[in-house]
């Protein structure tokens, strides 16, 4: 009955609140289980978390907002009453203006003695946790603001929030807030994980995840088809082995393009992270002002001739079995003679940083490459606003694949992976990414990748995954400060792992 914690057992997909609302009564009835069993069934778990997280709680304040988010509130509230609790429960509705499922669970909660209390009526002092059931995944609009007013109140008192299947007034879908949002220590999803809560700024708002099949969530599961899965070793295919007879042309040659003037850690991050992830042999063609800086830290990176690269003739170039393009390539006429050179290959391809910039002026479309954009690149190669690509992070990450063609990989928290049609969210990494550097390292460990990956999307989910886990293991001394060459050591061990 205690919900699971998401990491310690992944599900497969993630739905968006309409796949959930329309199929929730189908696979309910299938299992004879009816809607106000379902709910509660969800303030059971909920309270059994709850209990599990907070064993010494004695009080707590449920906040209701009017629909059957509601319901599983007063659920929670009237088990915490049954089990000795004192209970502050306030409504943003009256009790003779709840319908249906909702306004028996709230007559039931009366019926203990349970009471409808305003918020002058409550000691804050004496709370230990506080739950939210306001308003579930049906907001549709900006928050109203009376609800505002009561979720910048709670956010702002020091006792961890449960919220009940998604923060209140996070969109389930975009994972975008509706003005103003709850900001949970704990959330509790029902049935289903929500697109929405895996991705961007929900980070802010979801705390730890946990999932309550309520009974119905594997055979859901079974039944209902989505495009959305989550990252992860379930999902993954096993990376091809290196045979003990292996040497380094078996290994694959990746060749970075990078590396305009002030911009030598760029190139040197990518190529190490090519080495470090398995790739035999990495080649460089970087700014001449750069070579020796780089070379002299990491020997084992290989310069390769400009200009034969640029005129195509006798270019080892040509013998790469995968192209990195843009990592601190800049945008001068350097830039542009790399980046028109590199457009004339039809080697497989990841391209990053200022390769997105100049790609976003000069559109093309091919299949074998993979696009690694942050928000910002995102934008430009959608010619939209950044905050048009972070209200719906979903909808960017097809559009960039579908326009451009090929892998796109849009970054950030929950990074989003799509061939245009499918979309894999990735739950590794941390904050400890937000420093210079990090995106060099996952251009090249994606290009290292893509030669033992059955093909690019799983190169690209391979890659996502290795370079979060790796930030993982290496914020175990703390977040902060946390830099990229840091995950080389990580890097290698965990592709001798997959």
């Amino acid at each position: 009955m205690i919900p699971d914690r998401l990491l310690a057992n992944l599900p497969q997909y993630a739905y968006t609140a309409e796949h959930v609302r329309e199929n929730e009564p189908r696979i309910a009835k299938m299992q004879h289980i009816d809607m106000y069993q379902l709910m509660e069934l969800a303030g059971q778990s909920s309270f059994a978390l709850a209990s599990k997280l907070w064993p010494k709680a004695k009080t707590i304040l449920v906040v209701c907002g009017r629909g059957n988010n509601a319901g599983d509130g007063f659920i929670l509230a009237r088990l915490a009453l049954e089990r000795g609790f004192k209970v502050y429960l306030h409504s943003l509705s009256t009790a003779q203006d709840y319908r249906g499922d909702a306004r028996l669970a709230c007559e039931k909660f009366e019926q203990m003695g349970g009471t409808l209390v305003k918020f002058n009526e409550i000691d804050l002092a004496e709370i230990d946790y506080i739950v939210d059931a306001l308003l579930g995944t049906g907001l549709s609009g900006e928050v109203q603001e009376n609800y505002a007013l009561v979720m910048g109140l709670l956010n702002q008192l020091p006792q961890p929030i449960l919220s009940l299947d998604i923060p209140s007034g996070l969109n389930a879908d975009t994972g975008q807030p509706h003005g103003m949002a709850i900001e949970a220590a704990v959330t509790v999803s029902f049935v289903a994980i929500k697109q929405g809560m895996l991705t961007g700024s929900a980070k802010d708002y979801c705390g730890e995840i946990y999932l309550s099949h309520i009974n119905i969530g594997e055979l859901f599961a079974r039944q209902i088809r989505t495009d959305t899965l989550i990252n992860g070793p379930h999902f993954l295919s096993r990376l091809s082995a290196r045979k003990e007879t292996a040497h380094k042309g078996d290994s694959g040659f990746v060749v970075n393009i990078a590396g305009n003037e002030s911009y030598p850690g760029a190139a040197r991050l990518c190529s190490e992270a090519a080495l470090r992830a398995g790739a035999g042999l990495v080649g460089l063609i970087c700014h001449p002002q750069n070579k020796m800086t780089v070379v002299a830290s990491r020997p084992e990176i290989m310069l390769l001739e400009e200009q034969s690269f640029v005129e195509q003739s006798q270019s080892r170039v040509s013998k790469a079995d995968c192209i990195v393009l843009g990592p601190g390539l800049g945008s001068n006429h350097w830039a542009q003679r790399m980046f028109s050179a590199t457009m004339k290959m039809q080697t497989p391809m990841v391209v990053d940083a200022d390769g997105l910039n100049l790609l976003a002026k000069a559109p093309s479309f091919r299949h074998n490459w993979i696009l690694t954009p942050h928000v910002k690149e995102a934008a430009r190669l959608l010619n939209c606003s950044i905050e048009d690509v972070q209200s719906d992070r979903f909808e960017a990450v097809k559009c960039i694949a579908n326009k451009y063609g090929g892998i796109c990989v849009l970054k950030g928290p929950g990074t989003l992976i799509s061939d245009g049609e499918q979309i894999i969210i990735n739950l590794t990494g941390n904050s400890g990414m937000a420093s210079g550097g990090m995106g060099d390292v996952l251009s090249g460990i994606i290009a290292s990748l893509s030669l033992r990956s059955d093909n690019l999307l799983m190169a690209a989910c391979h890659g996502v995954y290795l370079h979060g886990k790796a930030a993982d293991l290496a914020s175990r001394d703390g977040k902060i400060g946390m830099l990229a060459s840091d995950l080389f050591e990580h890097i290698r061990a965990l592709v001798n792992k997959h």
